[in-house]
């Protein structure tokens, strides 16, 4: 009994004076945050995990920090949980560490390509939103129905034609056996193709419209239609943001190809992978014409300004 008894006391001893401090790891200062199994986490890891989040509030700049903190911790665990079954030796991770790396070295080669864009002038902007009025002055944000099918045959497009209500064109696609799935998005047309709003404003009340998708099609009607309009010296920024982001695109795509160009000496390809010349561009010049979708967020065209964030309705 009495061998037992020292041991467990021998046992709490040494909990003990872990605990306290005087015996084991001890706990991290100054820079460093915290560690995992003698791996340091540094308040500069901490930061570049938040990744310029900005809070003013210490309470929850406390909890975003914890928050951020634990996702390191657990992802160092797990970094060390894959190594200590060999992961990091194998050529899949391999592979993947060669890809990640060159897409993280080529998109800073792209931002640094994208520097010294200048802003685009006032009045550049000021014509762009008066000529766009169903971006700004007639902007509308419009509820829209939707059912989604895979591609239909053109059967299945003859009986749609009648139809006056999304009820009905669900009738037909059940008598077809299609799969579909209705869906309610915001449409709001500061962000879609100019073109695109421009069909929707022809549509008469009510009506049923169709666009088709790669390997879908999109059967929607507008369920309720509210102006928003867009004017002033908001608009006249969010234009200078969008136009400037449309030129630093164009800036950085026409390095990219004197790069391209200028490189091609050096790309040797295996000829059963050696790409195809350019087709020759027709004699007529006729724009092509483009199709749009109404969808959740409907993709700004080319001609059209994306700010990074949109304005507040």
């Amino acid at each position: 009994m009495k061998l037992t008894w020292t041991h467990g006391a021998a046992l709490f001893a040494s909990v003990a004076i872990s605990g306290c401090g005087l015996g084991g790891d001890k706990a991290p200062t100054g820079q460093v945050v915290a560690t995992v199994d003698g791996e340091e986490i540094t308040v500069m890891e901490l930061n570049a995990e938040l990744n310029g989040v900005q809070v003013t509030d210490a309470v929850q700049r406390k909890a975003v920090e914890q928050a951020a903190l634990e996702r390191i911790v657990l992802r160092k665990l797990l970094v060390q949980s894959a190594k200590a079954d060999k992961m990091d030796k194998t050529p899949a991770f391999s592979q993947q560490v060669d890809r990640a790396t060159e897409n993280l070295l080529a998109g800073m080669m792209q931002r640094k390509m994208a520097q010294g864009v200048a802003d685009p002038p006032r009045a550049e902007a000021e014509r762009f939103v008066a000529s766009q009025p169903g971006m700004f002055a007639n902007r509308r944000v419009m509820v829209v129905d939707q059912i989604v099918t895979a591609t239909i045959s053109p059967e299945i497009v003859k009986q749609l034609e009648p139809t006056k209500t999304l009820e009905q064109v669900e009738a037909v696609f059940q008598g077809a056996n299609l799969d579909y799935q209705r869906n309610t998005v915001v449409l709001d047309t500061l962000s879609a193709p100019p073109a695109f709003v421009d069909t929707l404003s022809k549509l008469p009340p009510g009506e049923i419209f169709v666009f088709p998708r790669p390997g879908a099609v999109i059967v929607n009607q507008i369920r309720d239609s509210r102006a928003v309009p867009f004017t002033g010296d908001r608009a006249i920024k969010y234009a200078m943001a969008g136009l400037k982001t449309l030129k630093t695109q164009e800036a950085v795509s026409k390095k990219m190809e004197i790069l391209q160009k200028s490189s091609a000496s050096k790309v040797i390809y295996n000829d059963a992978y050696k790409p195809k010349p350019a087709a020759k561009a027709p004699a007529s010049k006729a724009p092509a014409a483009k199709s749009a979708a109404p969808t959740a967020t409907p993709p700004a065209p080319v001609a059209s300004p994306a700010p990074a964030a949109p304005p507040a309705k």
